[in-house]
């Protein structure tokens, strides 16, 4: 009996890999391919763009998770745009911009690292949840609950979060939030649920969408073991 499990594991690992997150982190993925001709059917009769875009969202979600759990990350952020400054159905100058906001903060020495996922709204708008590093202390202020401040972030601080702004994107953006992050592993879940179904409608729309956007050099996991 044992035999015909093990015969029947190996029917559906195509390979596998452990890779190490952490001191005390370690992820072993499985890779399973078709094993009977039903499901084989069922795999090739499969659209081939679907496939390819099913493959690049399950990407995208593993290397957030690596990028969001494998680098210290000071602040997790939530960054909205004022529909005032910027289109929120089409993003691409308010992304240009904000890089080109961060490119700035560098040039004056801050040492800025991100890592930012779309939040899609109903109607095609999308906000910015992800984490940051290099902020100074005048970058960044304590919201006061007694301020003009919307009734979300009013909340958030009447709950006892300590809430901060960065004025300096609110100025050129919009409203903005910044949490010291206390839980690595739940905040890497949290941002990584945002690569929706959602995202996946965006990006048949407009295929130059991306899924997320990150600094250049950020840690990602150690591969420990690979076989077949």
């Amino acid at each position: 009996m044992r035999g015909e499990r093990m015969g029947e594991f190996e029917r559906l690992t195509a390979n596998y890999n452990i890779k190490k997150y952490s001191d005390n982190q370690f992820r072993l993925t499985i890779l399973k391919y078709p094993g009977s001709k039903r499901e084989k059917e069922r795999a090739t009769s499969r659209n081939v763009n679907d496939k390819k875009l099913d493959n690049h969202i399950s990407r995208a979600r593993t290397m957030i998770y690596e990028y969001a759990l494998c680098n210290d990350w000071e602040y997790f952020v939530t960054m909205t745009i004022n529909p005032e400054k910027y289109d929120r159905k089409n993003t691409q100058e308010y992304i240009k911009d904000l890089g080109q906001w961060i490119r700035d903060g560098r040039k004056k020495g801050k040492d800025i690292s991100y890592l930012l996922v779309p939040d899609p709204h109903k109607d095609g708008s999308i906000h910015l949840h992800g984490l940051m590093n290099g902020f100074t202390d005048t970058d960044i202020r304590l919201f006061d609950i007694r301020e003009k401040i919307p009734k979300k972030i009013k909340a958030m601080i009447a709950s006892g979060r300590q809430i901060y702004d960065i004025p300096d994107y609110q100025s050129k953006f919009g409203w903005v939030t910044a949490e010291r992050v206390k839980d690595k592993d739940a905040i890497a879940k949290y941002i990584t649920k945002y690569v929706t179904k959602s995202l996946r409608m965006d990006l048949e729309r407009e295929k130059e969408k991306k899924l997320y956007y990150n600094s250049r050099g950020l840690k990602t996991a150690l591969k420990m073991i690979e076989g077949t």
